[in-house]
């Protein structure tokens, strides 16, 4: 199990320890359609209901780990484990009621660096997913694999800066500097 240092841990039980291991191979990133703290999402997995996500991230950068990176989560529908055993690392990042506002600076911070992270430890590509199983960074509504009766998150504002800011900067930070190339 990894778990990441940047992050408060809030181990959610069973699940941390009754779920099947994934090698993972994706991040996907979530909006959770609720202005909540990491602590709030975690509470919220914990007591209401049977699925999870890895990470939650809160508007001020706080990021809380409920299961560890090597283990499934059920934020992903068919990427959570696939049957070779790989599977996506999730995220659900606090939003507006509507899930239509941008991430704030911190959790566009936390998100790059949780990513480069990411890419780090376990190998995930530099590239944005081609497909519901290619390995690489990619959003809940990028591909209909991913969620079990279709989504719209994250929205629109958040589609733009991931494909703007978000995923250039993990590339970046991955590479070892401190800001994007120009596109």
């Amino acid at each position: 199990m990894a778990w990441y240092p940047g992050a408060t841990r809030y181990e959610l039980q069973p699940e941390s320890d009754g779920q099947p291991a994934i090698r993972p191979t994706q991040f996907i990133v979530h909006s959770v359609v609720a202005p909540w703290t990491a602590k709030r999402i975690y509470e919220y997995w914990r007591d209401s209901t049977n699925l999870e996500s890895h990470f939650g991230l809160g508007y001020e950068g706080d990021l809380g780990q409920f299961i560890g990176t090597e283990t499934r989560a059920d934020a992903n529908a068919a990427a959570n484990r696939r049957p070779d055993g790989t599977g996506a690392v999730s995220i659900e990042t606090a939003s507006n009621l509507k899930g239509s506002d941008p991430w704030t600076d911190a959790q566009i911070r936390v998100l790059i660096e949780l990513g480069a992270w990411l890419h780090e430890r376990h190998g995930i590509p530099l590239r944005i997913c081609r497909s519901a199983s290619d390995p690489g960074f990619g959003y809940h509504r990028l591909h209909s694999a991913w969620a079990v009766a279709g989504t719209a998150c994250p929205g629109d504002a958040r589609v733009r800066q991931f494909r703007d800011i978000v995923f250039p900067g993990i590339v970046a930070r991955a590479n070892g500097t401190t800001t994007p190339a120009p596109p």
